[in-house]
């Protein structure tokens, strides 16, 4: 996603040619880049005012470090640190790297060595020559056959004008292996009134909507100088999969979603601004692909004997979202033949990677809910989740039950409610061939909010409890739903169980720092159903 860098780009044209330049001496690569690290200065001074983040681990004894470094126009150096200890005295690993004007100075190092070990951990620090950045912490991954439980946090919509992040400062406090974003990490325009100083002003219009790169990088900018953001990051290894806000709303593949009115770029050309803010801003890169499929999202990774986990892509190999993405219509063209939600690629990646798992627990990170969530038996509200590609949801869920593959269970955003359940083929049941857990959402309103804004008729507590009643009603594979909270989800793999903790904090409370637990849920090695605690 990165473009080409031009000096370097030259750099190692030169050395490839350099034999027939010199008469053929050839030049030595490594001693050409140590030319170039000379030409490019060591910062002084400078700022680290958006933190630092690790990113989830590549291998049992790899991770990847991020920063960005303020003040500067052009390439500087920095020294990161990576150490035993908080204070550095038992430091392991020092290097040189590169903030490039290229990535708006943004730092992504890979570490990988014989300095780490698996299942330990460590801390890491970058500085200029006056100034050290915020000291970070990740944990290396167990090793492969690993039985120690492994904990994990997930949230996902986290819209910077909806409230505040007092969500991200309770995760971290939490003990976690890793932290998922399920997406709508940054929202491309404002959707929802919140606190007077949350108002957002970005974008040509200072209306919030964002559409170049330029733009999409300050609505990073914006997002990551939350000092709650910042702690969760500084706290935990991070990795995130994308949904429709890192671009536009309901977006589809190359199709557009929701716009404005007021399109100022080519949808494809914002598509790729925001791809390249997302990947530039977050602490991994692109998994790299053969040049005819492209780089892509979608990853695994392992999490040791207990738990594996698959990250998916549901919005770039999509087709259109069916009966022009209506909400509350009835709509057969759902569950036609031949639709893509996550594509033959995708699709058969993931089958693949489930059939080999030998993890117990086999984990799906999923920006949208597998669960249907029907208004009338078999009426589906939302054509933009997984109800409206229905053979692909029957055909990986089929594979599921056909193959044996047990102790599947969803992870689920997108749609700022917690919901708990089980998961049929259809995505109902009475069957059930694995679990969902929908992880509410840090700021962004939900269904009864949603209901009232459209409408403009404010709703009672007692109008909030019936929509939870008669969505739990019409949808009886739904174990438990929670519309009131803001937040997010806990989970822990053990061999034996499954365990979840949904946790609330107030959002709207700039001195929330504390979560509570809404409920707690086990699944039970094999039964591929949700047991209410």
């Amino acid at each position: 996603m990165k473009a080409c860098d031009r000096r370097e780009f030259i750099g190692a044209a030169a050395a490839g040619y350099g034999g027939l330049i010199l008469g053929g001496v050839p030049v030595d690569p490594a001693m050409a880049r140590r030319a170039r690290r000379r030409r490019t200065p060591f910062a002084k001074n400078g700022a680290f005012s958006l933190g630092v983040a690790a990113g989830a681990p590549f291998s049992k004894t790899g991770t990847v470090v991020w920063t960005r470094l303020d003040g500067f126009r052009r390439d500087r150096l920095l020294k990161l640190e990576v150490a035993r200890d908080p204070e550095f005295r038992r430091v392991v690993h020092r290097r040189d790297v590169r903030a490039r004007s290229s990535s708006d100075h943004t730092v992504e190092t890979r570490l990988r060595g014989k300095f780490l070990k698996p299942g330990r951990e460590y801390f890491y620090r970058f500085h200029t020559k006056n100034v050290d950045s915020p000291v970070g912490r990740f944990r290396t991954l167990p090793p492969s056959d690993s039985r120690e439980p492994v904990r994990v946090g997930f949230f996902s919509c986290q819209d910077y004008q909806a409230g505040y992040y007092g969500a991200h400062a309770a995760m971290a406090n939490e003990d976690l292996d890793l932290v998922i974003s399920l997406g709508d990490y940054v929202y491309e325009r404002t959707f929802y009134e919140g606190p007077a100083d949350r108002k957002d002003t970005l974008g040509a219009n200072r209306d919030g909507e964002v559409q170049t790169l330029p733009e999409y990088r300050a609505k990073y900018r914006m997002y990551r100088g939350d000092r709650n953001l910042q702690a969760m990051h500084a706290a935990h290894p991070f990795v995130a999969i994308w949904d429709d806000h890192e671009i536009e709303d309901n977006w589809a593949g190359a199709n557009p979603g929701e716009a404005t009115g007021q399109t100022r770029v080519p949808f494809l050309q914002r598509r790729d601004a925001g791809y390249r803010a997302f990947f530039e801003y977050m602490p991994f890169a692109p998994v790299r692909g053969n040049p005819a499929l492209g780089d892509f999202l979608y990853r695994k990774v392992d999490l040791g004997a207990n738990a594996e986990l698959f990250l998916l892509d549901q919005r770039s190999y999509r087709d259109d979202q069916p009966c022009g993405d209506e909400l509350f219509v009835p709509c057969p063209e759902a569950e036609r033949g031949g639709r893509r939600f996550i594509g033959r690629q995708q699709m058969d990646w993931l089958k693949t990677n489930l059939q080999r798992s030998d993890s117990t627990w086999k984990l799906i990170g999923s920006q949208l809910m597998v669960m249907s969530l029907d208004t009338a038996a078999g009426q589906p509200i939302n054509k933009d989740s997984w109800d409206g590609y229905g053979q692909e949801r029957r055909e990986l869920l089929s594979h599921v039950r056909d193959r044996g593959i047990n102790n599947v269970s969803f992870l689920t955003g997108d749609i700022h409610t917690y919901f708990a359940g089980d998961v049929g083929v259809d995505g109902r049941g009475p069957e059930s061939v694995a679990t969902e857990f929908v992880g509410g959402s840090i700021t962004s309103l939900g269904i009864p909010e949603s209901i009232q804004s459209t409408t403009g008729v404010p709703l009672t507590p007692a109008q909030f409890d019936l929509v939870t009643r008669n969505i739990g009603l019409l949808n009886p594979h739904l174990r438990y739903n929670e519309q009131r909270s803001r937040g997010y989800a806990v989970l822990e793999a053990r061999p034996d169980r499954l365990e979840v903790a949904f946790r609330a904090v107030d959002a709207m409370n700039p001195k929330a720092r504390t979560a509570r637990t809404l409920r707690r849920f086990r699944v039970a090695q094999g039964s591929q159903r949700v047991q209410v605690l």
